[in-house]
């Protein structure tokens, strides 16, 4: 790993969010080319794309430090994507629907497209991250592992009414925040 990698690579595992943002534009259009060679579905290269920075982000505290950052995190992406296609395969036959090609955004758009997608979901988690910690830890249930509220309840040993309210103040103050 060269200087700076290693420079931005610390940085990012000590939470500086700028470092994720400049691997991001370092990496995205590798991570893409890759992502495209693997399935040519675009949306669930990009989305898979973004996830995996969403991701890194998430377990900076536990990331180690690779010998080649390009590689790792190329390789890393590619599992990634292979795992997230196995779980979404679906068969459609093209001859069910009619087909329109579309045109071809280019790498700009693209690039526009998906940082602003990825700035988007940090600043959600940053204000997640604001939150008191019983109410962060029901909008985790309920938006990210997709809990319907009776199974919170269980889950967490509170009534049904006082999850409904603690999720609604949730969302009332993410509201507040972000606004």
């Amino acid at each position: 790993m060269n200087l700076d990698e290693s420079v931005l690579w610390i940085a990012l595992k000590n939470g500086d969010s700028n470092a994720l943002f400049k691997i991001y534009e370092l990496l995205h259009p590798d991570l893409l080319k890759n992502g495209r060679s693997i399935t040519s579905d675009g949306e669930q290269v990009k989305d898979t794309v973004n996830q995996f920075f969403l991701y890194l982000w998430d377990k900076r505290n536990s990331l180690g430090m690779p010998d080649n950052l390009k590689s790792y995190l190329i390789v890393s992406f590619r599992r990634k994507l292979i795992y997230e296609l196995n779980i979404s395969r679906k068969t459609i036959s093209l001859t069910d629907y009619e087909y329109e090609p579309i045109a071809e955004p280019s790498a700009e758009d693209i690039l526009i497209e998906n940082s602003t997608a990825f700035e988007l979901g940090l600043k959600i988690r940053k204000a997640i991250d604001k939150l008191p910690k019983r109410q962060r830890e029901l909008l985790i249930l309920k938006y990210y592992e997709n809990l319907s509220c009776d199974e919170i309840s269980l889950k967490t040993d509170l009534r049904i009414r006082t999850v409904y309210n603690k999720l609604y103040e949730a969302i009332k103050t993410l509201r507040k925040i972000y606004d």
